[in-house]
């Protein structure tokens, strides 16, 4: 069991937001070589979320969205095909770091980052947080690096030289289905837990608070209709417990977060 509450203890209460850093566009056509040309974008986005988890210790930021500058031309490397594919849509108010401060926080406040892999619309936001603890899975962290990193699709160029890194091994006890963990907070409420698949140290965030929890899964699944088809495993896991998986892509994010908190109140 990792971090249980001290007997005769409540664990203490975290507050989930989902903020949305602008929106991405695919291609509409699914296959084929021309689509890597042409200019027929599809009439439907999906969000780029970012989730505010308030502990009574401090700010954890799970993911940190996009930069602005991903929707400038030359941001993306030309030669990389997937770059051809979607395009990013956001301007600088829509950056994480611009609405925390809307919402009354200041970017020292963030005391961590967990990031679910390395993925250009998962860092984005990074540079804006130099004060905190960024925690990356330690086999996420080898894959992006270099020329085999850029190969597979990472930006290493860009990852700020200030940030804390933190590499996770998943070293503490097995939690549900995930052969390991890493208690965050120290108190079982913020548990870090593998979810390789997406890439292959990607990571995601248990987070449990009074008799509920959630999963923040990044990229696990585009939504959560999809889990039961994508990770049979982890739906039946959040089923029997109960809890709310939340992904990166899926616009239903903040009404799921919303309806949480109805039934905690």
């Amino acid at each position: 069991m990792v971090s249980a509450p001290r007997p005769g203890s409540r664990r203490r209460r975290v507050r989930i937001s989902c903020l949305s850093t602008g929106c991405v566009r695919r291609k509409r056509a699914d296959r084929g070589v021309r689509r890597y040309f042409s200019d027929d974008w599809s009439d439907e986005t999906m969000p780029v979320n970012v989730f505010v988890v308030e502990h009574p210790d401090g700010i954890c930021l799970f993911d940190t969205g996009q930069t602005a500058r991903a929707a400038v031309p030359g941001y993306f490397p030309s030669w990389y095909p997937f770059f051809r594919l979607c395009r990013f849509e956001l301007t600088p108010d829509d950056e994480i770091a611009a609405q925390l401060t809307r919402l009354g926080h200041e970017a020292r406040d963030v005391r961590w980052i967990v990031l679910s892999h390395l993925h250009t619309d998962h860092v984005g936001g990074l540079d804006a947080f130099p004060e905190a603890d960024v925690f990356v899975s330690r086999t996420e962290w080898e894959d992006a690096q270099g020329l085999g990193g850029r190969v597979r699709g990472y930006l290493p160029q860009y990852w700020p030289t200030q940030a804390r890194t933190v590499l996770v091994d998943f070293e503490e006890p097995a939690v549900g289905p995930f052969p390991g963990s890493h208690d965050l907070s120290g108190d079982g409420a913020l548990v870090l837990v593998p979810t390789p698949g997406h890439t292959r140290g990607h990571m995601s965030l248990l987070v449990r608070d009074e008799g509920r929890s959630f999963l923040l899964g990044g990229d696990v699944a585009e939504a959560a209709d999809d889990l039961d088809h994508v990770a049979p495993e982890l739906a039946h896991y959040c089923e029997q417990g109960g809890a709310v998986f939340l992904a990166t892509h899926d616009a239903r994010a903040p009404e799921l977060v919303a309806h949480a908190a109805e039934r905690r109140n």
